[in-house]
C-alpha cells in the first residue's frame, strides 16, 4: 500500500497545482465518461477523449458476476493530459480491492482531415495488469443526423491484449449506442445523458466464459 499512497501523493500535487497557478475562466463544458478500466472511454477500452482543462469526471461502475464496485475520477489539469485513478472490488471470493493509477496523453487533436491520437498507461504501478496502449480516433457523419465516432488502438496488458476497437453512434442529442471490441470479446452499451453533466450507462459485457449485465454512472464538471 505504501507505493499507492505515494502515487495517491503525487496525483493530488499534479492535479492541484496547474490548477491553483491557472487564473483564466474555463468555458468547456464537454460531458466525458469513464470506461469500467477507468480511462475515459468506451465500454472496457480507451478512446482519446478528454476531459476539458481543468475539467474532470466521476464514475461507478458494476458488472453483475465478476465486479461489485469500480470507482474511477479523471481530471486535467493541463491541456490534452488526464490523469485518473480507480478503485475496484472484484466480485470473485478471495480477490483484494485494489487502487490503480491510470495516464493518458492527447497528441494529436482531431481536425477535419486527421484522425485524433492519443496514448496511455492503465495500472501505472503494476499493482494488477500495467497495460500501455494507444488509441486513434475520427468522427464520420459530424453533420449528420447520426455521427459516428470510430476508435482503433493496440494494448500490451492482459485484460486488454493487442488490437481493440469501438464505435459510436449518436443516435439522440442525449443517446449514445457503443460497440466494441475489447481485443477478445464484444460488449455493447447504451450511454444516456439526462442532464448536461451526468451519463447512465447500461451495457452487456463477455467475460470470455458468459456475458454479464452491467451498469454506470457518471458526472462531468470543470473547476
Amino acid at each position: 500500500m505504501s507505493r499507492a499512497f505515494a502515487l495517491a501523493v503525487v496525483f493530488a500535487l499534479v492535479v492541484a497545482v496547474p490548477a491553483l497557478a491557472q487564473d483564466e475562466e474555463t468555458t468547456a463544458t464537454v460531458t466525458s465518461a469513464p470506461s469500467v478500466l477507468g480511462p475515459t472511454g468506451a465500454i472496457i477500452t480507451p478512446t482519446t477523449e478528454l476531459p476539458p482543462v481543468k475539467g474532470l469526471n466521476v464514475g461507478y461502475h458494476w458488472i453483475s458476476d465478476t465486479l461489485d464496485t469500480a470507482a474511477k475520477l479523471n481530471a486535467a489539469p493541463i491541456p490534452k493530459l488526464e490523469l485518473g485513478l480507480l478503485w475496484y472490488d472484484p466480485a470473485a471470493a478471495g480477490t483484494d480491492e485494489e487502487l490503480i493509477f491510470n495516464a493518458k496523453y492527447l497528441f494529436v487533436e482531431e481536425d477535419e482531415k486527421n484522425p485524433a491520437v492519443a496514448a496511455g498507461v492503465m495500472d501505472i504501478g503494476d499493482e494488477v495488469d500495467q497495460t500501455w496502449y494507444g488509441v486513434i480516433s475520427k468522427v464520420l457523419n459530424k453533420d449528420g443526423d447520426v455521427p459516428i465516432t470510430i476508435n482503433l488502438g493496440g494494448a500490451s496488458g492482459d485484460t486488454i491484449s493487442g488490437f481493440f476497437g469501438s464505435a459510436k453512434l449518436a443516435i439522440h442529442e442525449k443517446v449514445d449506442v457503443i460497440g466494441e471490441y475489447d481485443s477478445s470479446e464484444l460488449n455493447f452499451a447504451v450511454r444516456a445523458r439526462p442532464y448536461k453533466d451526468l451519463t447512465l450507462d447500461l451495457m452487456t459485457v463477455d467475460n470470455r466464459t458468459d456475458r454479464e449485465f452491467g451498469a454506470g454512472v457518471a458526472w462531468s464538471t470543470v473547476w
